[in-house]
């Protein structure tokens, strides 16, 4: 039995391991573009979502906790992989997808 144990163990320890060392949240794509390419994916991304109703704070360019909520709601309310990323993709979304996707604060 006790060989049995041993090896179960040792792997429940390497799982646990391994889930402690995943980060909270996956790296973006924009992650490693120029400060100035990023702020611009950010700001476009803030100031599209507060005009589709999903509150992302005020347009400073910076990828704070609200930003990344109103992504992640933006995200799942048009039915888009979920990560909370500021991306090419997702502002050609709020800006050219048909139907348009609003929030609850929307005004229309």
């Amino acid at each position: 039995m006790n060989g049995r144990i041993l090896p179960a163990l040792s792997g429940a320890i390497l799982c646990g391991t391994m889930l402690l060392a995943t980060p909270a949240f996956a790296a973006c794509e924009t992650d490693n573009l120029p400060d100035e390419m990023r702020l611009a994916f950010i700001s476009g991304a803030q100031e599209a979502l507060n005009e589709h109703g999903f509150n992302a704070g005020p347009v400073d360019g910076k990828m704070g906790s609200r930003t990344r909520s109103a992504i992640r709601s933006y995200q799942r309310a048009a039915r888009l992989p979920v990560d909370g990323c500021a991306t090419q993709g997702l502002l050609d979304h709020l800006n050219f997808s048909q139907p348009k996707v609003y929030g609850p604060g929307a005004r229309r």
